[in-house]
């Protein structure tokens, strides 16, 4: 997610009013359960870190079936009534999209969330567990903006099960093995300046 979540809550809206909302390309916000929650900037750091996953995993994954987007895509699971945006998104093959202007995808495979320090608790609670109703993910990787610490969620044997990985020296790796692509800690880091 590039942005930080607002500290009032915004009246009640249907999902389709909240879509009509998005079509103005000024406003971000995310949809849960009928609240809408306003998004604002990131700090340079976040964006670096964003821009250094999708730019090298757009490189490895660019000659096959999946594709990663960056902060703008929304992500919704079928039937939920929540509408929400990560830091970088992996789709694959036959994607699912679902609205008109402005299209949500149904089956992300790998989410990427650069933690904020305003964020980190939703991120870490709310959207964790959203996150992991959704079929299709394979894994979910959450990545500091203010340390080098990088957890990489995956899916266990069973559907259910969600094992992780923590890498914090520059020469880890994180293997995305549903996507066929892996990053170093340096890599995702290497823009930032400490």
């Amino acid at each position: 997610m590039v942005s930080e979540m607002a500290t009032q809550p915004n009246p009640l809206m249907s999902a389709r009013q909240y879509l009509d909302l998005l079509e103005k390309p000024d406003v971000r916000y995310e949809f849960w359960d009928g609240e809408i929650v306003a998004m604002s900037g990131a700090i340079r750091a976040h964006n670096l870190i964003s821009a250094s996953i999708l730019s090298n995993l757009w490189q490895q994954l660019r000659k096959s079936d999946c594709k990663p987007v960056g902060g703008d895509q929304l992500i919704r699971a079928k039937e939920a009534q929540r509408y929400v945006f990560a830091g970088v998104v992996v789709s694959c093959k036959e994607a699912n999209y679902e609205g008109g202007a402005v299209q949500a995808l149904n089956d992300p495979v790998v989410v990427f969330e650069v933690l904020s320090p305003s964020t980190e608790a939703i991120d870490r609670s709310k959207k964790f567990e959203y996150y992991t109703t959704f079929e299709s993910l394979r894994e979910l990787v959450l990545v500091s903006q203010s340390e080098k610490l990088v957890e990489h969620f995956y899916r266990g044997s069973s559907a259910e099960t969600w094992r992780v990985k923590h890498v914090f020296h520059e020469e880890d790796e994180i293997v995305l093995e549903s996507v066929g692509a892996k990053l170093s800690v340096a890599t995702i880091y290497e823009a930032v300046e400490w």
